[in-house]
């Protein structure tokens, strides 16, 4: 943050930081950022040439371990790499599912085969994931999923729906969760499929969120899957699935906490020189007030995000750690977006490509934090963690 003292994650990660914005740049320049937002809003984050311009020069993978083609980055390093490209706004999305949840869950448990086909490809930013877990019966409560895959020779056959599948329209593949035992309890009958979005029976339809993106729920009907394209053992994928998500809620809550300090570091900037009613809006001690306390509550969220960062290099995982953190941020996302309307006024509802909007990225972060508390795991449920896991109270 431009307001607050620099924050010290480590001199390896400071150092590590540096790199990254010296190769941001010379890749990242003004006008590749001009250019990026001009295009409309729902596009943005997603562009595969840049993903692979990234994977060329190595920036896909940074924590992956080094047998895996990674640069073997600790925890806090990675958490500074996410940092450093949300705040620069570079668009990752087109890779970034493949990276942090695929590839994660193929370490442990691909096969050989399926690490050699896929983990290089998604290094070079080649291949595009979506993630296919959420459908109409089965959103938080991701074990009551419905989706079907039978076996049928050297192929699954799979039928069924998923919703709010980000990227879903752009990407060349869905991580799909599957159920492959429906007699067995809820866990216990759901496997991983590696399903390719191009294939016979698949339909696609594209719906536009709240906060300006899109996202898709797709039907599957009699798709046939390759059985090489299971990602673990048939009915275990539970685990493949917490497994690959143990750590990336962190990075996760890197990114989020990013948007958030860009966010407020852009409101800071303009309430020095803002005037309204002939009066400076620096001096207003209402507005003083109120920057002030949110700037105590990012300091907070920052720190949740290091102590968790510090559990996993601990070789621990984060479960209620994780979930305070974020509770927090996301909640934390929408005091800062009602705050900075109710600063600016009523000019702070304009869009950015509105004329007069003084910071039109304000109405859309508040839109956008709406998704930060229900996406991961509703806010309800992040809650019933921390009480459970964190406090050892009864269901």
């Amino acid at each position: 943050m431009a307001t607050l003292p620099a924050h010290d994650m480590g001199s390896a990660a400071n150092a590590f930081r540096a790199e990254v914005r010296t190769w941001l740049a010379k890749n990242w320049t003004p006008e590749n950022q001009a250019a990026h937002r001009r295009k409309p809003f729902k596009e943005r984050g997603w562009d595969a040439e840049f993903s692979k311009l990234m994977g060329r020069d190595g920036w896909i993978g940074v924590g992956w371990p080094r047998k895996f083609g990674g640069q073997g980055c600790s925890v806090t390093e990675q958490l500074a790499f996410v940092t450093e490209m949300a705040n620069s706004g570079a668009p990752v999305q087109a890779h970034s599912t493949g990276e942090s949840i695929v590839a994660q869950a193929l370490f442990k448990h691909g096969t050989q085969e399926q690490q050699d086909e896929w983990l290089p490809a998604i290094r070079r930013g080649e291949r595009s994931f979506a993630l296919g877990y959420s459908e109409p019966e089965a959103g938080s409560d991701l074990a009551a999923l419905r989706t079907r895959a039978v076996r049928d020779g050297d192929h699954w056959v799979v039928n069924g729906q998923k919703l709010w599948s980000t990227g879903g329209d752009k990407a060349e593949y869905i991580w799909l969760a599957v159920r492959t035992d429906p007699e067995a309890k809820k866990h216990a009958g759901i496997s991983v499929l590696i399903v390719d979005l191009h294939s016979p029976g698949v339909t696609l339809r594209p719906s536009l969120a709240l906060y300006g993106k899109t996202f898709s729920a797709q039907f599957y009907d009699n798709v046939r899957v390759p059985a090489t394209n299971m990602v673990g053992a048939v009915n275990d994928g539970w685990k493949v699935i917490t497994d690959a998500l143990a750590a990336e809620r962190v990075m996760i809550g890197g990114t989020r906490m990013a948007g958030i300090e860009r966010a407020f570091d852009r409101l800071t900037e303009y309430l020095k020189t803002a005037v309204v009613g002939g009066k400076a809006l620096r001096n207003d001690p209402v507005v003083r007030d109120r920057i002030g306390a949110l700037a105590a509550d990012i300091e907070i969220a920052r720190q949740f995000q290091m102590r968790n960062s510090r559990l996993i290099e601990q070789g621990k995982v984060p479960l209620h750690e994780a979930a305070v953190g974020k509770v927090f941020a996301s909640e934390l996302q929408e005091r800062l977006g009602q705050a900075a309307l109710d600063i600016l006024g009523t000019r702070g509802l304009l869009s950015e490509d509105a004329e007069g909007a003084p910071l039109g990225e304000m109405e859309q972060l508040l839109r956008h934090s709406i998704m930060g508390m229900i996406g991961g795991g509703t806010n309800e449920i992040q809650r019933n963690v921390i009480a459970q896991r964190g406090l050892d109270l009864p269901r």
